[in-house]
């Protein structure tokens, strides 16, 4: 199977959740009976290719990456298009041209859409079907992360920016709804990253073609790890901060439970790439909070910890940062909507509460009572480690491709 994937940069380091899924989901891919060739922008921290709009890059998997410049196009400029600003700021920069190029120039047997953002890739695919003698179109995947419509709207809703900005936002998140709705009618195969969006998705679009990928975790598994008194008296939550949403969720979860946990004698601890004025902003805001900002690396800050946090208010969706917190040896406590896709039980497994004054109350509780924790973190484990293997990500995806209809395999 001849594959052209395209994803908004190259994944490497995978520092954020959308990173970590789309880089596991094409290592996983590439792992299959597939030629693999990826389009992107090059990745802004560590560049691989030569800053221009042309690198070509091959990586240790064997895929064939085709790089953009590291700067993207103009965010305000997005105003006056009809493109979410994600969206315009991807396209530019190289991946548009160097994918109309490998469209008009090469055979595909399969197109893949990785995120909503790419969504920039409809029109050329429709203009090549039209123009272009196929013996066969190829199939159309779009490998949704979020279910953008709900999520983008929510955080404009939210949104306590002054007006000119909100207005932006909530043209932005009707943009992305219009994007998104296009990708679920056009394409030939949709995924969803929880079976909760699936069904969201299919509520619209009953007619499409859906396929789960919850996401795989290929870190280091901290089987020996034991919660004692000598563990600090600490709760984390990790991630990246640099999305609005992010912050609008990080900062509603502050407001209400820096304080309380404070009084509690419990440590919070935030880790997390940020921009270094939204750090300080918060870390003057909450002065009880250690907001510790961009790291090297997690696994320190994880494994001295008694739970890690999961309190996304708005946006649904699976959080990858819960299965580093699982296999870290990491109790997880969270909101009710806020972990979708576990297959964990609470409070067997996990501990959850539908609004944060009532889990700040159950955390003060559970912070050292060592023996629940240890069986919190040995049965989530134990639970998880059989159940997110990307390898059978990358192979459920290729099954899925592999059998629609009008697919030619090249291999």
């Amino acid at each position: 199977m001849k594959c052209l994937w395209l994803t908004r940069k190259y994944p490497r380091p995978a520092n954020s959740g959308e990173l970590i899924y789309s880089d596991g989901l094409i290592r996983a891919f590439a792992a299959t009976d597939v030629d693999l060739t990826v389009i992107a922008h090059d990745n802004d921290e560590k560049p691989v290719g030569d800053l221009s709009e042309t690198s070509i890059y091959y990586d240790e998997d064997g895929v064939e990456w085709r790089l953009g410049s590291p700067t993207l196009g103009s965010r305000m400029a997005s105003l006056f298009t009809k493109y979410p600003s994600d969206t315009w700021r991807l396209k530019n920069g190289g991946p548009e041209k160097e994918f109309q190029k490998a469209i008009t120039e090469e055979e595909w047997d399969t197109i893949v859409i990785d995120h909503a953002a790419i969504g920039w890739a409809l029109d050329i695919i429709k203009q090549a079907k039209l123009s272009r003698n196929w013996n066969q179109d190829p199939a159309v995947v779009y490998i949704s992360h979020n279910h953008e419509a709900r999520v983008r709207r929510e955080v404009a809703k939210n949104s306590d920016a002054i007006l000119p900005k909100k207005l932006a936002l909530q043209l932005d998140a009707e943009k992305y709804a219009r994007q998104e709705v296009s990708l679920c009618q056009e394409v030939d195969l949709v995924t969803a990253i929880t079976p909760a969006e699936v069904e969201a998705y299919r509520e619209n679009f009953p007619e499409q073609q859906y396929l789960c990928l919850t996401p795989g975790y290929r870190g280091e598994i901290h089987r020996t790890k034991k919660i004692t008194e000598e563990t600090p008296r600490r709760v984390v939550m990790s991630g990246s901060f640099e999305w609005v949403a992010k912050r609008i969720n990080l900062e509603l979860f502050l407001e209400k439970a820096a304080a309380p946990l404070e009084e509690a004698g419990i440590d919070l601890q935030i880790v997390g790439k940020t921009e270094e004025g939204f750090r300080q902003e918060m870390a003057t805001k909450f002065p009880g909070v250690d907001f510790v900002g961009r790291v090297p690396e997690m696994s320190p800050y994880l494994l001295d910890s008694r739970a890690g946090l999961i309190v996304e208010e708005l946006g649904g969706g699976f959080k990858l940062k819960a299965l580093d917190y699982i296999f870290h040896g990491l109790p997880l406590a969270g909101l009710d909507h806020a972990v979708e896709g576990l297959p964990l039980a609470s409070p067997e497994n996990i501990l959850l509460k539908p609004d944060t004054e009532s889990l700040v109350a159950a955390l003060a509780e559970l912070i050292d009572d060592y023996d629940r924790l240890n069986q919190m973190r040995e049965s989530s484990m134990q639970i998880c480690e059989e159940s997110f293997q990307w390898e059978d990500r990358g192979r459920d995806l290729y099954d899925a491709i592999s059998s629609l209809r009008g697919v030619v395999l090249s291999s």
